[in-house]
């Protein structure tokens, strides 16, 4: 006996009024969720590159993720919801459905960021079956592209050859980890469901504090990996500034739908949010700090081409005589903002003969 037997039509009618503004919140939060992962995705692929994002970061987030998807899942208010639907009208089961439906997009788009195809020699030697395959995801591709142009010759890898190298062999063993991990989740979760439904609630706790450890964990890597860097790299700070709201919002969002005895599923966002304000913050830091540099660099070089550029229409002789001329020329602009004295004709005098002889003479 499943969970859907003991569901009766009168636990459905319950909660059957949606409230329109909760469902007006959700939908723009997932427009939100959609639109905050489209910087990520261009800064990945424009910069060809998956450098500056830790492996961990991206294990730890998939792993988190699939708990996520699996936790919301066996949630015996979910069922209840996902039972009822038929007794809702249309506009309800939306909206009773519509938080399930954010955290699986939330964790798809991680996901994309992961990987995309399985390696660049599979895409070169064997397009066939990469066809069959389809996508993975960002991180693997970018990793396996990366290390190839690089051993091909096509352009530099932006990071060591041997750190892109060993980035594109981590990826690999990432990738079959998670697909593993949310295997077996799944099956463990339809067998609660299907077989030992009265366990339900214990394992969705489980499944929440796994996800909140390993999401507050996750972004341990990250912050390490950019600081170890010095800069971000491929990692978008436009998309974790866009990120942070969403993560505080949705949290609270699920808070007022779950309540606190939902804990296991709003507690991650929580913490999440903390550790991407950390992020924001050492990335403000490390824009100020590039800024500067870039300031002074630029004032360095305009000097250098100012200073270059005097001495190309110098003669050599004003060019060697040019360090006694400006004491000369200083000391005598001194004496004349003093009002002149007895010695400002003769220094006058002096600095003319100088330049007279420092200039080539006509040999008649």
């Amino acid at each position: 006996m499943d969970i859907f037997s003991k569901i009766t039509q009168d636990d459905c009618k319950k909660m059957s009024e949606p409230s329109t503004g909760q469902f007006a919140i959700s939908c723009a939060l997932l427009a939100w969720l959609l639109v905050s992962y489209i910087p990520q995705f261009a800064r990945i692929i424009g910069r060809k590159s998956a450098e500056g994002l830790s492996t961990l970061y991206i294990l730890l987030g998939s792993i988190s993720g699939t708990c996520a998807v699996a936790n919301i899942m066996v949630l015996p208010t979910s069922q209840t919801d996902i039972a009822c639907c038929r007794h809702y009208t249309r506009f309800g089961c939306i909206s009773r459905l519509l938080g399930i439906f954010q955290v699986v997009s939330g964790v798809s788009l991680f996901w994309c960021i992961a990987s995309s195809f399985w390696t660049a020699g599979l895409l070169k030697n064997k397009k066939s079956e990469t066809d069959a395959i389809c996508r993975m995801f960002l991180y693997v591709y970018f990793s396996e592209e990366e290390a190839d142009a690089e051993l091909h010759g096509r352009r530099r890898s932006l990071s060591s050859p041997d750190r892109t190298f060993r980035r594109a062999r981590r990826a690999i063993r990432l990738l079959i980890i998670v697909v593993a991990f949310a295997f077996a989740i799944m099956l463990i979760s339809a067998v609660i469901l299907n077989r030992f439904p009265w366990y339900s609630q214990e394992w969705a706790n489980v499944l929440g504090v796994c996800v909140a450890c390993f999401a507050c964990v996750q972004w341990v890597p990250q912050v390490w990996t950019t600081i170890h860097l010095g800069h971000l790299g491929s990692l978008s700070l436009a998309s974790i500034c866009m990120g942070a709201p969403y993560t505080w919002i949705f949290g609270i969002n699920m808070i007022l739908r779950l309540g606190l005895s939902g804990w296991s599923v709003w507690i991650v966002y929580v913490l999440v949010g903390i550790m991407q304000l950390t992020l924001i913050v050492t990335a403000i830091i490390y824009m100020i700090r590039d800024n500067r540099k870039a300031r002074r660099a630029d004032a360095t070089s305009a000097t250098a081409s100012s200073s270059s550029r005097r001495d190309v229409s110098e003669s050599p002789s004003t060019r060697a005589l040019r360090p006694q001329l400006d004491r000369w020329n200083s000391f005598a602009a001194a004496n004349a903002e003093d009002g002149g004295n007895e010695r400002t004709p003769l220094l006058a005098g002096r600095n003319k003969h100088v330049e007279e002889t420092a200039s080539p003479r006509r040999v008649i």
